[in-house]
Order: C-alpha cells, then structure tokens, then sequence
C-alpha cells in the first residue's frame, strides 16, 4: 500500500492485516529494538507518517496507512508499537484477539489465559487488564463508522486497542 492512504471505514476486519503478538519480542513484522528504517522497510516501505520528538530523545511515529504508532527509546530502538483499534492491524496472543473487540470480552479471555499460563494481571491506569510478562496493556477508544449519508460518526460502543511493549518497559507499569 505504498503511496495509498486507506481510511479506517475501508479496512473492515477482513481486509485488515492479522499479526501475533510474540511476548517482549515484537508483533507481527515488528521487532523490538528495530531502528526507524527497520520498522519502515519491515511494514512494507509505508510512506504515509507522522513523527514527534521528545526532549528525551525518544519519539514515535504514526503509520496512518497501517494503523500503527511505533515508539522508539534511547538510541532510537523501537519500544513499543500501538496498535489503533479502528484500522490497526487485528493481533492475536494464542486464542485471544486483542484488537477492536467489545472490552470486557477481551479482559475475560485474557484472565482466563493468564491464568492458564500462570501470569499476573493487573490494572492499568485506565482500568484495563495489563500483564507484564507479555508486555501487554489493553485500552479502549470510542468506535466511529459511516453515517448513512457517508458522515463520519461516533457509536455508542467502545472497542479494545493496545500498546505492545518491550521487555525493559514490560517489567515495570507500561502506562505510566
């Protein structure tokens, strides 16, 4: 998708990419550590973006196209990714989908599995599920669609996004 700007209402969870999460290591293509033109060339060369930098040195870039922030630290090493839940790529931690799901679900089969794997699951600051040991804190935005006059509109329902993060930040709180 080089060069092609695609807006969320056209990427319907069929035509969005599938990615799995691997704990503390990376998601999909994306592995931590990764410098800027890594991350770049393993999400297909996106040319659609958006970046900031912070006095710390550390900065993020959003990749409109792909649904994906990519947080780099010191030595601009890629930290953590967040995926947005409207047009994000749909990630999946063993059976769990994570992405653009109703909250709740997704909280109950993430304890389930947690517990299943012998994992602590804590709240975040926003009160959804996070589990360090995968590197993995749940959140939720305001889902939006198309009005039937092609209007953009919020809904009524909330649906679940995450920041995927890497082992040194995996190991204290992922929010804070």
């Amino acid at each position: 998708m080089v060069g092609v700007v695609v807006a969320w209402w056209e990427r319907k969870p069929g035509k969005r990419a599938q990615w799995v999460l691997d704990p503390l290591v990376g998601v999909g293509p994306l592995r931590f550590g990764m410098c800027p033109d890594e991350v770049k060339a393993a999400l297909g060369g996106v040319a659609n973006s958006v970046s900031r930098v912070a006095r710390s040195g550390s900065s993020w870039e959003r990749y409109g196209d792909v649904g994906v922030t990519a947080i780099h630290g010191l030595g601009m090493l890629l930290v953590a990714v967040a995926i947005d839940a409207m047009s994000g790529p749909l990630v999946r931690f063993g059976d769990v989908e994570l992405i653009a799901r109703v909250p709740s679900e997704v909280r109950a089969d993430i304890d389930a599995l947690a517990r299943q794997e012998g994992v602590g699951v804590r709240m975040n600051w926003s009160g959804d599920p996070e589990v360090a040991a995968w590197g993995l804190s749940m959140g939720a935005t305001q889902a939006w669609e198309l009005s039937a006059e092609g209007h953009v509109q919020r809904t009524d329902r909330v649906i679940s996004e995450a920041p995927l993060v890497a082992p040194r930040i995996g190991r204290g709180s992922i929010r804070d």
